[in-house]
């Protein structure tokens, strides 16, 4: 049987992803290629999980095809953050703070204090700044982020967080990202459960030639704090948040603590409201 329903993010998966990878020429037709395309991959992986749901009967030959067949398709569903767009004007951390307008102290400083908070005794980045600043760095400018699609168990959306430093965005202004950073239990901070949005500074990956050149994946981000302990507005029914009074010039987290993109609504001087009504997926994590 056909369904005439469609989700909240049918456009997006359906236009603008097959849109991001066509390549502009005779568009409708590639688009609708792609979704078609997608549609009957996602049909011969439920055909599969059928056939081998009623796979008692059948021969130890066509069981085994089975199994390495879904083996195989379901290895395409990532569920591993993936930085990409590589720049190529940073090769060191003094590199680095000279292209985010960052002074070296303060990105020494939160690196020793993000390898404390970590990594375990004997894989800690060098805390001797002379030998910090040397350490190669990739700078990029974009982080995918897969997220649980919503009422689904083993597919997700890609998220795509973009931080361009102080460099233009397609011709436009700089790009720098909300996104979701995991920063303590689902107990805490009300609503937004252990979440807090923050805005992405740089997206790098530090390579650590003292410790077995272990490449540590990680990215700089100013968390902003919860209104209310996080508890929604009996006025308008949202979260606010506000920069930290402490703020400091960014705080380094792993990649894999950065749940997804967030959206904000400005709502005056060094004040948001998270947009938690954008899709049904947010609306029901938030809520």
């Amino acid at each position: 049987m056909y369904s005439t329903e469609f989700g909240e993010l049918a456009p997006k998966e359906q236009i603008k992803d097959g849109w991001r990878r066509l390549n502009k020429n005779d568009a409708a037709r590639q688009i609708v290629h792609s979704y078609s395309r997608q549609h009957a991959i996602r049909m011969r992986l439920l055909n599969l999980k059928s056939l081998r749901r009623r796979g008692a009967d059948r021969s130890a030959d066509v069981l085994q095809h089975l199994e390495n067949t879904t083996s195989a398709v379901t290895v395409l569903v990532g569920r591993r953050r993936i930085l990409k767009g590589g720049r190529d004007d940073v090769s060191n951390v003094l590199d680095f703070s000279k292209v985010s307008w960052v002074s070296l102290e303060s990105i020494c400083r939160e690196l020793i204090r993000y390898s404390r908070h970590n990594l375990p005794t004997e894989r800690q980045l060098p805390e001797d700044h002379a030998i910090l600043q040397s350490l190669p760095v990739e700078l990029l400018t974009q982080l995918e982020i897969p997220v649980v699609a919503f009422q689904e168990s083993d597919v997700y959306d890609i998220h795509h967080a973009r931080c361009t430093g102080t460099l233009h965005f397609r011709n436009q202004g700089s790009r720098n990202d909300w996104v979701w950073v995991l920063a303590g239990s689902e107990e805490m901070y009300g609503a937004l459960r252990g979440r807090l949005p923050a805005k992405v500074v740089a997206l790098f990956k530090i390579r650590d030639y003292t410790c077995e050149n272990a490449v540590r994946r990680v990215a700089a981000v100013r968390i902003l704090s919860a209104v209310n302990s996080g508890f929604p507005s009996d006025i308008h029914g949202l979260v606010t948040v506000q920069m930290r009074e402490d703020a400091r010039e960014f705080t380094i987290v792993d990649v894999g603590t950065i749940q997804g993109v967030a959206h904000l609504i400005p709502e005056g001087e060094r004040r948001w409201l998270v947009k938690s009504r954008i899709d049904l997926r947010t609306f029901n994590e938030v809520y």
